[in-house]
């Protein structure tokens, strides 16, 4: 066998567009989204404060790197001039691109979030609403919990669930347990695609 070595890849994109406090559309100062598991695959969540608000992928905290817009019917390209990204109306957004793909693909999915679970007032059934806040990119609530246990859900669905440790949530992971009933405050933070974490703080 023999190793060629075809260049290095990047972990990270950033996410430069009209949502970004002044200065706009600046790379060196966007949000990122993030490439976990060494696949070209990148996820990240990016707050979006006005309907049809563009943006663009860049592998680089600036424009000499390569610069993904709108090639159609959900792919990227790097052409020169193509058109921007954008997203349908205001919200906080799932980013995704895979560069894996040929041609290189991308989905933005606004979310809601919420807990769900045997703990919760709901059960598995209902989800229980948290609030978003902006500036930390972070989704909390304070609720009665109930011995047993729960998971983070998007959207009153299981498309988009998390699961797991504080420290390192992941999409579809293990329930969360709750081993003392009474008042808690969970707070969801998505604000860091490297490792989406919670707390969750006993009142």
């Amino acid at each position: 066998y023999k190793i060629e070595y075809i260049g290095d890849m990047v972990l990270q994109l950033y996410v430069p567009g009209a949502h970004q406090q002044a200065p706009v559309w600046t790379p060196a100062s966007a949000p990122i989204i993030y490439c976990q598991n060494y696949d070209m695959k990148y996820d990240g969540y990016v707050n979006f404060t006005e309907a049809n608000q563009a943006f663009k992928f860049t592998t680089q905290p600036s424009w000499s790197g390569k610069n993904y817009g709108d090639g159609g019917n959900g792919t990227l390209s790097t052409d020169d001039g193509v058109g921007n990204l954008s997203v349908p109306e205001a919200g906080f957004y799932r980013l995704t691109a895979n560069l894996a793909a040929t041609p290189a693909t991308y989905t933005v999915t606004k979310t809601v979030w919420g807990i769900i679970g045997d703990a919760t007032a709901g059960g598995w059934n209902t989800s229980t609403a948290m609030t978003f806040n902006a500036a930390t990119s972070s989704w909390s609530v304070t609720t009665d919990l109930a011995v047993g246990s729960f998971k983070f859900r998007a959207n009153d669905a299981w498309d988009i669930n998390m699961g797991g440790s504080l420290t390192n949530l992941t999409y579809g992971g293990d329930n969360i347990s709750v081993t003392t009933a009474g008042s808690y405050t969970i707070t969801l933070n998505l604000g860091n695609p490297k490792a989406y974490t919670y707390t969750i703080v006993k009142n």
